[in-house]
Formats: structure tokens, C-alpha cells, sequence
């Protein structure tokens, strides 16, 4: 079966306690199929970017809980803004992805972007 692949944007703002866009998990019935079965489809994060007001790590999780990838800012030498484009972080095939900033003063917000699969 062949699936199409979509794009996807999610965002989140936050406060002290950082924040966290989710893009949801998703499975499609293969329609071609002589039985029932269920294809997982699989995120990939291609751009995750936001801004701070402290110092903070990044992270992209799927599942939740389960870092698949990391890095950090720190404000006083990068200033508050990040981007990290053309990365090709793979989620767990139907699992739920996310990009989190873990926490800020007063304000934050973080972006991830990809496609589906």
C-alpha cells in the first residue's frame, strides 16, 4: 500500500514551565488489503525553532517521554532565539511526536515542522 506523504506544523507557547507542540499519532486502514489491517504511519521532524527567555534544552521526543533527539540553548551566547532546519529526526512508527523546550523565566515558545508517512 502506497501512503501519501503530508506536511505538518505544529506550535506551543509557554511560561515557566517550558512548552510542548505535539503532532498526533496516526494510522490509516490499508483499504487495498483483502483483511482489516491498520498501517502505523511515521512523523519526521524536519525544522524545530522557537524562542526563550533562559536558558533552556531542546528536545524532540516520540513517544512522549523518549528523547530521539537534543540540544540546548544558552541565551547570554545565542540569544533567544533558535532554528535547527534540515534535520531528519524520525518518530516511532505510530507514535505521537513532540518538540519541547523544557523550561523558560516567563516565555517561550517552540515550532516543529515535517512530514508524514
Amino acid at each position: 500500500m502506497a501512503l501519501d506523504q503530508h506536511i505538518f506544523s505544529e506550535t506551543a507557547v509557554g511560561t515557566d514551565s517550558g512548552a510542548s507542540a505535539t503532532h498526533a499519532a496516526e494510522a490509516v486502514a490499508d483499504t487495498g488489503s483483502s483483511s482489516s489491517v491498520t498501517v502505523n504511519r511515521t512523523h519526521v521532524v524536519t525544522s524545530i525553532s522557537g524562542h526563550t527567555d533562559a536558558d533552556s534544552i531542546i528536545t524532540i521526543e516520540s513517544p512522549a517521554s523518549t528523547v530521539v533527539w537534543q540540544s540546548k540553548i544558552d541565551v547570554s551566547v545565542e540569544g533567544t532565539s533558535f532554528n535547527f532546519p534540515g534535520i531528519a529526526v524520525e518518530g516511532v512508527p505510530g507514535a505521537a511526536i513532540l518538540g519541547k523546550i523544557a523550561s523558560s523565566s516567563s516565555d517561550c515558545q517552540v515550532n516543529i515542522s515535517g512530514t508524514t508517512r
